[in-house]
């Protein structure tokens, strides 16, 4: 078959034209992300940047509050008016995948997740019933920030190893005015806030106590696992915190501003404090180290936590949305996310050797000790209303004047918790004896 030369420099312009129409076609197309955490959103900006420049899509970030996130992506997601991508932890991506809301991964995504670039962990929590959902973005496993300068002024040579070394040193750093009110804390507790949060951070005490919210019982089901001595140690821990040793009050600053601003001596919090450290007080003396462990010869252990970042199943830009989140979870930008943000990036095929040259604090979150034991987030979703329920309760229980030395309120006040967060597997027919 032969064709006009008319015909072939028609097809040969055709040809010529196609790369510039995609081009075209990719910049009409504008991604929206949603992010509960503004500090990532220069570094979604710059990514975006460098897509747009590749691709010729655009991206546009809309950040808030983590609570509200959570709560506008439960409103919007379901009625097809939320973003193209968005990141949020596996408490309510569950939710959202058992909905239908989030499609399990095309093959590109699929075959990223399963390559080696992640820990077998993060594979397990991406994968439900056979099928992976989504990419890890970031780590959000804690440590323990303390002030050197503090330690030192205070004679006390290094971290605590213990939960009680802890609340010894905790009472030597801790300082107050003539009037007796406390200008710096010892420690900065979790005692109020909304949501989930206040019963995650309760667990970073109960788990190493020995407790957990909940245990397994086989056969798929559940039962709670604090109605025990490390549930009543864990809620006295913050009794005495607040009422008889006086490490920490609910009426000063606390959390990663208190830290930051150095009037607090000890935080357990996420590697996203060094970034914040980075911004507003560079000069502050401190480091990381991994949270105690309960007593001597106990088992030092962390929450095993993932934020990931999906794609709406209601996108109207669906493949082009998957593109871009195998683009932000390269090699390239996963390292950027961390030197930008001060989260930890989720793959492990990072090489980080230029990062801890210039910021050595985060080595414990990027090369956690091999004793340091890892308890995961369950995948399931009545998990949110587990720990939502028992954060209602436990702000109350931490101040609460008659739990400061009645043990048997204590237990009956974990009892009641524990009871609670039975009911709840029951009603969500996941309860087990």
């Amino acid at each position: 078959m032969t064709i006009s030369r008319r015909t072939a420099l028609q097809l040969a312009a055709s040809a010529a034209l196609a790369p510039a129409a995609q081009q075209a076609h990719a910049a009409d197309v504008t991604l929206n992300v949603w992010t509960g955490y503004p500090e990532l959103v220069p570094w979604y900006q710059a990514a975006g940047e460098a897509y747009t420049k590749a691709k010729g899509t655009k991206l546009n970030v809309f950040s808030t509050t983590l609570r509200e996130h959570e709560q506008k992506l439960s409103a919007a997601m379901p009625t097809g008016t939320g973003p193209d991508l968005f990141d949020v932890g596996l408490i309510l991506s569950v939710t959202l995948i058992e909905a239908g809301l989030i499609k399990p991964n095309p093959a590109p995504l699929d075959q990223q997740l399963k390559s080696g670039a992640y820990n077998p962990a993060s594979n397990d929590q991406f994968t439900m019933e056979g099928k992976t959902y989504g990419l890890p973005l970031l780590f959000s496993t804690p440590a323990m920030f303390w002030n050197k300068a503090m330690f030192q002024q205070a004679g006390i040579a290094g971290p605590p190893n213990t939960f009680p070394e802890l609340m010894d040193d905790a009472k030597k750093l801790t300082v107050t005015d003539s009037s007796g009110k406390m200008t710096r804390s010892g420690i900065s507790l979790r005692l109020s806030g909304q949501g989930s949060g206040i019963a995650e951070k309760f667990r970073f005490v109960l788990e190493p106590a020995g407790g957990s919210l909940i245990v397994p019982a086989g056969r798929g089901k559940f039962h709670q696992g604090y109605d025990n001595q490390a549930g009543r140690d864990a809620l006295q821990f913050y009794i005495d915190a607040v009422q008889v040793e006086h490490v920490d009050d609910p009426r000063v600053q606390h959390d990663s501003d208190a830290f930051v601003a150095g009037n607090t001596a000890m935080l357990f919090r996420e590697a996203w404090v060094i970034g914040e450290i980075q911004k507003k007080n560079p000069s502050l003396q401190y480091d990381v180290y991994p949270i105690p462990a309960w007593k001597a010869g106990g088992k030092r252990k962390t929450l095993l936590q993932h934020d990931g970042i999906y794609v709406s199943a209601k996108s109207k830009n669906y493949d082009a949305a998957n593109d871009f989140l195998l683009f932000a979870t390269n090699k390239e930008w996963s390292f950027k996310l961390t030197e930008m943000t001060g989260w930890v990036a989720a793959r492990r095929d990072i090489d980080w050797a230029p990062l801890l040259a210039k910021i050595p604090q985060y080595k414990t979150f990027l090369d956690m000790p091999k004793d340091v034991e890892y308890y995961p987030e369950p995948l399931l979703s009545c998990w949110n209303e587990i720990e939502s329920r028992l954060a209602d309760g436990l702000p109350g229980a931490y101040v609460d004047p008659s739990l400061k030395t009645d043990p048997k309120k204590v237990a009956d006040t974990i009892h009641k918790f524990a009871m609670q967060t039975d009911q709840i597997l029951k009603d969500s027919d996941l309860y087990g004896a």
